[in-house]
């Protein structure tokens, strides 16, 4: 971010354009664990009656990334896309996503050893999926993230979002936390709200499905002012689409195409009056020139 023209470092960070990824945690998951409570009843049924089979397909069709989290953040990816869930078994909170994957202290681990080593480099965390969470594990968890970001958070003021890189950098700030909670947020004030933030989801396992929703979600016009802004470049398998490639993956099966394709209208659209971008989000980062390309539309806006 340091690199950017010192007019974009003077720009609001909602009107910067940064690579995201989706379902950030997912480079890692536990094709051993139990199935996870974020599951659909039809994936835990189908997991009960045919066991290490059907988890292995629900593991191909669930890992959504390829680097882990610090790698990513060296890639360039700037926000992280953060669903959770308290796991009784071992007491412990983990990334979830039909299976278990990390704990949660390891991912943030990862966010606070990239940034002790950028300190010009802004993280957004949004956490804004969480199963099998009483009052108790979100303290935990508030209490952990305030614990190792509590020095470097930018706190929702009298401000809203209009800040700037430099603004950030003057404070000491690295991070930017939203919690999608409500009541957390009322105890912990120092979290942005679900009010801050909008990323509508397309739902589609079809490129050219994709592409007209987020043509029409991406129109200057559509987007709050006042809000940063999610364009999720990713397409969802739907049931019919894995029992069609049960032995296929998310990312041979949808997201390097998706990648590819979503480039491609996103340079197709730099400079564009009508549209507008903020957040850019994708499946397995690293394919088809999706974090380049994001940074690029910098320099057109």
């Amino acid at each position: 971010m340091e690199n950017l023209p010192n007019e974009k470092q003077l720009c609001f960070l909602k009107d910067l354009v940064m690579p995201g990824s989706h379902d950030s945690g997912t480079f890692y998951l536990d094709q051993s664990s139990e199935i996870g409570p974020d599951a659909s009843a039809g994936i835990q049924n189908l997991c009960s009656v045919f066991g290490r089979l059907a988890k292995s397909v629900v593991y191909s069709w669930s890992i959504t990334q390829s680097l882990n989290i610090y790698q990513q953040l060296k890639a360039g990816i700037r926000y992280l896309d953060l669903r959770v869930a308290f796991r009784p078994l071992d007491n412990e909170i983990r990334i979830v996503h039909a299976l278990y994957g990390s704990t949660i202290s390891e991912i943030l681990e990862e966010v606070q050893m990239f940034t002790n080593e950028n300190p010009k480099e802004v993280v957004i965390l949004d956490f804004n999926h969480f199963y099998n969470m009483d009052c108790e594990a979100h303290q935990r968890l508030a209490d952990t993230l305030l614990g190792m970001f509590g020095e470097v958070m930018r706190i929702p003021g009298k401000d809203g979002l209009n800040f700037t890189l430099q603004d950030m950098w003057g404070n000491d700030e690295k991070v930017i936390i939203f919690y999608q909670n409500e009541e957390v947020v009322k105890c912990y004030p120092c979290f942005w709200s679900s009010n801050s933030i909008t990323s509508p989801w397309a739902n589609v396992d079809d490129r050219k499905d994709l592409l007209k929703f987020l043509d029409s979600k991406c129109l200057r016009k559509e987007q709050p002012p006042e809000c940063f802004h999610v364009t999720q470049c990713v397409l969802t398998p739907q049931t019919s689409t894995i029992m069609q490639n049960v032995t296929g993956t998310l990312k041979d099966q949808l997201a390097t195409r998706c990648n590819a394709h979503s480039t491609g209208w996103l340079k197709a659209l730099c400079g564009s009056k009508v549209h507008k971008f903020n957040i850019i989000i994708a499946d397995f980062v690293e394919h088809g020139e999706f974090i380049s390309t994001v940074i690029s539309m910098n320099y057109f806006y």
